[in-house]
């Protein structure tokens, strides 16, 4: 066990039981949060993977601004 963990279990040991339930649920939001991180982080490399695949298929020297003049979409400006 590492020294963080030692030194959170010791001052567990040293509350009294009327606080049990504050660190319970204290602990149990932070698992939720660890749980959704690697959620995001899994979502994340998802969505990168994806636009990396669509990417491969665009033609060499694709043009994204002359493509949107031609499509009469002056108007949303420069989008890179």
């Amino acid at each position: 066990m590492t020294l963080i963990k030692e030194t959170a279990v010791e001052m567990i040991q040293r509350m009294p039981d009327d606080n049990m339930l504050y660190v319970i649920n204290i602990l149990q939001n932070l698992e939720a949060m660890s749980g959704d991180k690697e959620k995001d982080r899994q979502k994340a490399r998802t969505v990168l993977e994806n636009i990396l695949s669509i990417e491969r298929r665009l033609p060499e020297g694709f043009d994204p601004q002359k493509e949107l003049n031609e499509a009469g979409m002056e108007k949303y400006g420069n989008i890179s």
